[in-house]
């Protein structure tokens, strides 16, 4: 073959090869790479969970931020009942020092985990099992309560909200509430902030919860330098349950900026405070002037005040150390006449009232401005936000009542404070499930409030921050003075 020969074949290769027919068979080319599948890139996605530790019943709701949605988290019984998003705050406590929101073998209910919490943090306290003395501080108990109430939520989570979101790692924050009073008290404060670090960290710990090993968690958390595991120490935190309680309120087009009297029933606390909503270029602030709380007063404790002076009034109407006492055909026989159940109601409310008054005149020193009836002209109510299991019962709304007519002008009190305004906490459309009856979207509205990141909850002021003003001299009412024609 000539070398022309030779160019010439070349050339012709290639345009056979642009062409794509080189001559070559198919069964001869070489198998192509498999294509490797396209991994979608890994999206970060924030979660929030907002957990109300209440005295009795804890409640959580977990958003997905920024825009939500909402979903309210199975606390309790599996049925579908409004029970069901609440879980009892007791904690089972085994006589080997394991710990359990169900029974679990040889042991026995730690309950008033809050109250405990509240009142003395970092006291031992004895508990009797079996025979058994078990020591335990009341920042160990609750710390493993709710890590173990966090578990159940990861769960839910994991079977309920992550598939939804596809491939993503998930961002979390925690927020906690606490008592105005306490969020105040720095060591109580402390406590609150302490039990939900060792809590999320022995939440996302795998192994089982202990007396032994929550109290080593909660001593670390302690530290300045712990930091919880998965979640950055910025964002858990604890939040004013009033601040959470009328979030959905203060983001609604019905918030009015000004003074507020927020009412919490819960089982066994009532939860009282009155706070200054101010907005500061679209910010919303919380100026907390006064707060009470009262583990004697809330719903159960009224009941259990009925049971006992219904059998009280029952033995002094008949005598069982009587031999010649008649006994009444029927147990109605032994009921109290109509005024004295009435008096029942009646003492338990008038401590509720005294409560309220307490919280009123404590607000007035920190702002009469803001508070008292203006001279003037018309003064614009106080919105009044109710909240909590109790909210339904009638003696609750009354003793509301009772408490604006004792600080109104002509009241017992003289304070001259501004008319009261019932004001309902709107339900948002962005709660999951949808259609929650009212009465349990009031027992979940702190939930849900503390599901906001704390920055969108708004800023809070607390109550030592805000110095007291002297009261001026109450003016004298002449119209308490005057005498109608009907009266001479």
């Amino acid at each position: 073959m000539s070398v022309a020969d030779w160019k010439e074949k070349l050339k012709e290769l290639k345009r056979r090869m642009r062409s794509g027919a080189t001559g070559v068979h198919e069964h001869a080319r070489p198998a192509a790479a498999p294509a490797k599948p396209v991994v979608p890139r890994t999206q970060i996605r924030d979660l929030c969970v907002g957990l109300d530790f209440g005295t009795s019943a804890t409640k959580a709701v977990v958003r997905l931020l920024p825009a939500g949605p909402a979903y309210a988290v199975p606390l309790g019984e599996e049925t579908v009942t409004p029970e069901t998003y609440l879980g009892r705050t007791r904690l089972w406590i085994g006589a080997d020092g394991s710990l359990s929101l169900n029974p679990d073998g040889d042991g026995r209910w730690a309950e008033a985990l809050k109250v405990r919490l509240m009142d003395e943090p970092w006291q031992k306290q004895n508990i009797a099992i079996s025979g058994l003395q078990i020591e335990a501080r009341a920042v160990d108990l609750a710390a493993a309560y709710l890590a173990l109430t966090l578990r159940r939520i990861f769960d839910w989570c994991r079977s309920k909200v992550l598939p939804d979101l596809g491939d993503v790692a998930i961002r979390w924050s925690f927020n906690l509430g606490i008592p105005v009073r306490d969020w105040d008290a720095q060591t109580i404060k402390s406590a609150f902030l302490t039990a939900a670090r060792a809590g999320w960290h022995l939440a996302r710990e795998k192994e089982r919860v202990d007396l032994r090993c929550a109290a080593a968690v909660v001593d670390r958390a302690s530290g300045d330098s712990f930091t919880p595991r998965d979640i950055n120490r910025e964002s858990l935190e604890v939040v004013p349950e009033v601040a959470a309680g009328v979030a959905c309120y203060a983001r609604s087009p019905r918030r009015r900026a000004g003074p507020h009297l927020f009412v919490d029933i819960g089982a066994t606390t009532l939860d009282a405070s009155m706070f200054l909503l101010v907005e500061d270029e679209g910010d919303l602030e919380y100026v907390f002037l006064s707060a009470e709380i009262d583990s004697a007063l809330g719903a159960l404790r009224l009941h259990g005040h009925r049971a006992k002076e219904l059998e009280r009034l029952a033995l002094v109407r008949v005598p069982p150390s009587d031999p010649l006492a008649p006994v009444p055909q029927t147990a109605r026989g032994c009921l109290p006449s109509e005024q004295q159940l009435l008096r029942i109601d009646a003492e338990f409310a008038e401590r509720c009232v005294l409560r309220l008054g307490s919280v009123v005149y404590h607000a007035k020193k920190k702002s009469p401005h803001d508070l008292s009836v203006r001279d003037d002209g018309p003064s614009e109510p106080i919105s009044v936000l109710i909240s909590g299991g109790g909210a339904s019962l009638e003696l609750y709304r009354e003793v509301i009542r009772k408490a604006e007519q004792n600080a109104r002008p002509g009241g017992r009190q003289g304070l001259r404070i501004r008319p009261f305004r019932n004001v309902p906490i709107p339900e948002p459309p962005d709660l999951r499930p949808t259609g929650l009856p009212a009465e349990l979207w009031r027992r979940l509205a702190i939930a849900y409030g503390l599901s906001y990141r704390k920055d969108d909850i708004g800023k809070f002021v607390p109550e030592s921050a805000v110095p007291d003003m002297p009261l001026a001299k109450p003016r004298e009412d002449v119209g308490a003075k005057y005498v109608s024609k009907d009266q001479v």
